[in-house]
C-alpha cells in the first residue's frame, strides 16, 4: 500500500474520532452548565481537546457558552472545531476514495453535506444537544460502515490506527483537566465528584462505572478505570493496548511499533499508586508528549512526511 493512501485513512479516522470527542465534551459540558455550576470551570475545559486556548484567547479574548460553542464546533480558523474535522475527514476520504467501502464513503460524504450548512443561527434553533447527538452518531455509523464492511487488510489496519491513536489522545486530555492536586487518598470535594461523573459521561463510561463500582463517583475509582482498565473501550489501557496490537501486525520491528509495546507495557503491568507517583498531572503531561512522538515516529515510519 502506497505511504499517501496510509497517510489518509490514518488521518480520516483521527478527523471523525476527534469531532466525535469534542461533540462528547460539549454535550457533557452544556448539561453541566443547567446545573449552575461556575461558567468559566465548566467551559474552560472544552478548549484542552477542542484546539489552542491560546489561539482562542487571540480571537475571541474571554470564555463564555457562545465563545466556546461557536470555537469549537463552526470557526473554520480553529482546525480541531468539528466542522474543520469533518470537512478534513472527507478531503482525507475523498483522496482515497477507491480504497474505501461505498457505504463508508457515503456516510462520510453525507456527514460532511449535512455539516457544511451548520452556522450560529441554525446551532441556536436546533439546539447544542441535538448537534452532538448528530455527530456522534454519524460517527457511530462511519465506524459501523468500516467493521461491517472492509477487508481486515492494511486500509482497515490504519483506521484503526487513528482511531485509537486519537482516543487515547482524547481521554488522556479529559483525565488532565482536573489533574493538579489530585490525589488518591483524603477526603472528597463534592465538586471533585460532579467533575468525574461528567468525565465518566463524556466517554459514556458512567454507566459502566456503576455496574464495576455500585457506588457514588470516586475520583480514585473514576482515574483508575479510565487508565487501567482494558474492559472499558476508551480507557489508555484499552486503546494503548489495540495500538500497540496494530502496529506488530503491521510492522512488528519498526520504531513505532517499540514505542506503542512500552507505552502498553506500562498501563498493562503498572499499579495505580506507581504512575502516579508525581501527580496525575506530570502523568498525563507525559503521557500525551509520548502519545504525540508515537504519531511523528508512525509518520516516519509509514507516510508521507513528520
Amino acid at each position: 500500500m502506497l505511504s499517501r493512501t496510509a497517510d489518509h485513512l490514518y488521518w480520516m479516522s483521527r478527523y471523525m474520532e476527534r469531532a466525535e470527542n469534542i461533540a462528547r465534551f460539549l454535550d457533557v459540558a452544556s448539561r453541566f452548565s443547567l446545573s449552575g455550576a461556575d461558567k468559566l470551570a465548566v467551559w474552560q475545559p472544552v478548549l484542552t481537546i477542542a484546539g489552542d486556548p491560546k489561539d482562542f484567547a487571540d480571537f475571541y479574548g474571554e470564555v463564555s457558552a457562545g465563545t466556546v460553542i461557536d470555537w469549537s464546533v463552526i470557526n473554520l480558523n480553529n482546525p480541531s472545531s468539528i466542522h474543520a474535522c469533518l470537512r478534513a475527514a472527507r478531503e482525507n476520504a475523498h483522496a482515497v476514495r477507491s480504497v474505501l467501502p461505498n457505504e463508508l464513503w457515503e456516510a462520510i460524504n453525507s456527514t460532511w453535506l449535512g455539516v457544511k450548512g451548520v452556522d450560529g443561527h441554525r446551532l441556536r434553533d436546533e439546539g447544542l444537544t441535538g448537534f452532538c447527538d448528530w455527530v456522534k452518531e454519524r460517527s457511530h455509523l462511519s465506524r459501523g460502515v468500516t467493521y461491517g464492511t472492509m477487508l481486515r487488510d492494511e486500509p482497515y489496519q490504519f483506521l484503526r490506527l487513528g482511531t485509537f491513536l486519537e482516543r487515547a489522545d482524547n481521554t488522556a486530555r479529559l483525565l488532565g483537566v482536573r489533574a493538579a492536586g489530585f490525589s488518591l487518598e483524603g477526603e472528597v470535594d463534592p465538586s471533585d465528584t460532579m467533575h468525574w461523573a461528567a468525565v465518566l459521561r463524556s466517554v459514556s463510561a458512567f454507566k459502566a462505572y456503576r455496574t464495576l463500582f455500585k457506588d457514588d463517583v470516586d475520583p480514585a475509582a473514576a482515574v483508575r478505570m479510565l487508565m487501567l482498565m482494558d474492559e472499558v473501550p476508551r480507557s489508555l489501557h484499552f486503546c494503548m493496548d489495540q495500538v500497540s496490537e496494530i502496529l506488530d501486525q503491521l510492522c512488528g520491528s519498526f520504531e513505532c511499533a517499540r514505542l506503542a509495546g512500552a507505552a502498553h507495557a506500562a498501563l498493562h503491568w503498572g499499579r495505580l499508586d506507581q504512575l502516579l507517583t508525581e501527580g496525575l498531572d506530570i502523568f498525563i503531561a507525559r503521557f500525551i508528549e509520548d502519545n504525540e512522538a508515537l504519531g511523528t515516529q508512525i509518520h516516519a515510519d509509514f507516510m508521507m512526511s513528520a
